[in-house]
């Protein structure tokens, strides 16, 4: 997406005039998804299977208490394992919001997004989430007509000033940010999404829903293990990545610390110090 904005938004059009480029949005998506299996078996599966100390069982795992887990095994049966120390990483999912009409559509998560093999001319996009602005400005730059949705302003939280300047970029580049919007009901007929919000009825042809993430917590028995939760049922950490159960740990978006991939690398590195004898803390304040 960013080479295809260079190459369309030349800051050199003198000796290099902008060319509109060519999106073979098949091709691009194949090499995506070598480069993602590259990087998983290179600082994943590879280390996982070269180290004789670690046994990786493939299955979904709950706690019995707090020094166990049954883990319901996906070749049949199950397991109970025992342990000293838990690190619990289980990451977040797409949340979904109770707009009327949206369940009963073919509307993408940011999941359904990036396997896409094709670029919608039309793409609305409910949420003003960094996954969401990425997505959309990088849908934009390969050649959609992009309309975000955002129920608020951009960033009103974590950096209002932040936010009025990639609102301002993002107009200036085409994507039409709609502040203080909110979709009311969702309708897909004919192969055409429309939605009706605050501001009147809009038209595309994909839908792309990112309002957040919601952790991976639900399934696990945390109660089993005294693991305290959030009201988003987000485990609370303290700054050495401990949950209210002294033998079990926690790092990543299924914690109640900011979803970002490093901070949940960070939080992890803590924790693996901290769960071996060390003493480490995240602090998020520099």
């Amino acid at each position: 997406a960013h080479i295809a904005h260079l190459r369309r938004e030349s800051p050199f059009d003198g000796g290099m005039p902008p060319t509109p480029p060519t999106i073979l949005r098949e091709r691009l998506l194949a090499q995506q998804q070598a480069r993602v299996e590259e990087l998983r078996h290179a600082k994943y599966e590879g280390i996982l299977d070269g180290n004789s100390a670690i046994t990786v069982l493939h299955g979904e795992a709950r706690f019995k208490d707090d020094q166990s887990l049954i883990v319901s095994l996906n070749e049949g049966g199950e397991r109970v394992v025992m342990f000293d120390r838990c690190l619990v990483a289980t990451g977040a999912s797409p949340a979904v919001p109770p707009i009327p009409g949206l369940k009963e559509s073919p509307y993408w998560t940011s999941t359904e997004a990036l396997a896409s093999d094709t670029i919608p001319e039309r793409l609305a996009v409910i949420g003003s989430s960094v996954v969401a602005l990425e997505l959309a400005q990088a849908f934009a730059r390969l050649g959609s007509k992009v309309t975000a949705l955002a129920r608020n302003t951009l960033f009103f939280r974590e950096d209002p000033a932040i936010g009025e300047a990639v609102t301002a970029a993002f107009r200036a580049e085409g994507i039409e940010v709609l502040e203080h919007t909110q979709a009311s009901q969702v309708a897909h007929m004919d192969g055409e999404f429309v939605l009706t919000t605050t501001h009147g009825e809009l038209r595309a042809d994909k839908l792309l829903v990112a309002t957040g993430r919601t952790p991976n917590t639900r399934s696990l028995a945390l109660e089993a293990a005294g693991v305290a939760v959030n009201a988003q049922g987000a485990i609370v950490i303290d700054k050495g990545m401990r949950t209210s159960s002294p033998n079990i740990y926690a790092a990543g978006d299924c914690t109640d610390q900011p979803q970002f991939v490093y901070v949940a690398a960070a939080a992890g590195t803590r924790a693996a110090i901290n769960m071996t004898g060390g003493d480490a803390a995240l602090d998020l304040t520099a």
